[in-house]
């Protein structure tokens, strides 16, 4: 099994594993202090963050700010320690974050090679709950509170009592990629249609109205995840650095990416060119088509429920009102061509508003060279409402 290291919490959009490191060390959230390392299973303690000796903490996410803050402090200075003891040994110790082992937890791989698919897990468990709670019976084990409010506050925004529920997780339901003239969108193009479409579980109400709920499970969320090889970035068009299809062509506009340097990213791959990063493309991007685009990949309509290890249960209700001023970009549009480092066979779009943070990237997922996906991440804030059920 690989092992930890600086750069695995610094990566984009894995912020999540040094609030996990802190959770762990100091055991919050139901977290436990157990580490694998090179030299044994280690209880920690406390944390050397830099040069701070960190020996207790109520806020994860302030402490894990210390530990993402090491990103720019001096390479002498970029020091992650845990504190703690080995089993079966009273001595203190401080172990470097390398001897730890990159656990399941922290994106590695878990014992025996075979992942559990965690997101099939959360709506089977939520589905079991709701089956109890609907028919009566005691709502009772894993998400059983959870499940209850949220049976509860969609029968009041719907003003009228759940009767039933359909488990659809499984339809894998389409939301293509279109092109109307130069404007690119995920269909369909009315965002309040898409709830349909992103349910997981559907909850039906006595006066027929329904409740469409987008079940997601991790750190990291994401609104789109489209195929792109077939029609809209192909390896032929990128080899001859032309963008052809009206898709690709629409896709580079609304982003603001230039098409030669976009080109370049995979057809040098591996040459040890490093591309620019950081590229500021906030007056190059047609906001008008990014827009369109955001509103249809998040879409409205429906609740998001999003589980997190705890179990922790967040919760939001996409509002079709609130769906244009969701959409509307207010900070500067970066790009990373060749991804944060400049090397990478990717391009990363980073831009945010008062409710996400966006990261959309464009790269091969399937162990190739050239785009196959275009994936829309994103990280919630408090302006979207959401609570803790």
């Amino acid at each position: 099994m690989a092992n930890l290291n600086l750069s695995e919490l610094f990566k984009l959009n894995k912020e999540y594993r040094s609030v996990l490191l802190v959770e762990k060390t100091f055991q919050l959230n139901d977290k436990s202090n157990n580490f694998m390392t090179d030299d044994g299973l280690f209880h920690a303690k406390y944390l050397v963050i830099g040069n701070d000796k960190v020996t207790s903490t109520k806020n994860a996410e302030k402490t894990a700010g210390q530990i993402l803050g090491l990103k720019v402090a001096k390479r002498a200075d970029q020091k992650l320690l845990l504190g703690g003891s080995f089993a079966g040994k009273k001595t203190i110790t401080e172990v470097p974050i390398t001897k730890l082992e990159k656990s399941e937890e922290f994106g590695g791989q878990p014992a025996g090679g075979v992942r559990v698919n965690k997101g099939l897990v959360f709506e089977s468990d939520l589905a079991e709950r709701l089956d109890e709670c609907i028919s009566g019976k005691k709502c009772k084990g894993k998400y059983a509170s959870q499940t209850e409010k949220i049976i509860a506050m969609c029968s009041e925004k719907n003003g009228s009592p759940v009767v039933g529920y359909e488990h659809e997780g499984g339809a894998n339901k389409s939301r293509p990629i279109a092109v109307a003239g130069t404007t690119v969108y995920i269909s369909p193009r009315n965002h309040k249609e898409h709830g349909p479409q992103l349910t997981d579980i559907t909850l039906s109400h006595k006066d027929g109205s329904k409740s469409f709920l987008s079940l997601k499970f991790s750190s990291t969320l994401t609104f789109v995840n489209s195929g792109v090889a077939k029609d809209i970035f192909t390896e032929s068009e990128i080899r001859k650095n032309n963008i052809q299809f009206p898709k690709g062509k629409a896709i580079l506009n609304a982003f603001g990416l230039d098409e030669l340097t976009f080109c370049d990213v995979f057809n040098s791959y591996g040459r040890g060119k490093k591309h620019p990063t950081g590229v500021d493309v906030s007056n190059a991007v047609s906001r008008t088509e990014l827009k369109t685009f955001l509103q249809t990949a998040m879409g409205s309509g429906y609740w998001m429920i999003h589980g997190m290890d705890g179990p922790k249960i967040y919760s939001w209700y996409m509002d079709p009102s609130k769906n244009p001023t969701m959409a509307t970009i207010n900070s500067p549009i970066v790009v990373d061509y060749g991804g944060v480092n400049g090397r990478g066979k990717r391009v990363d779009i980073r831009f945010s508003n008062q409710y996400f943070d966006f990261a959309v990237n464009i790269r091969n997922k399937q162990s190739g060279l050239y785009p196959s996906h275009i994936m829309c991440d994103y990280k919630s804030k408090a302006a979207t409402g959401k609570q803790l059920l």
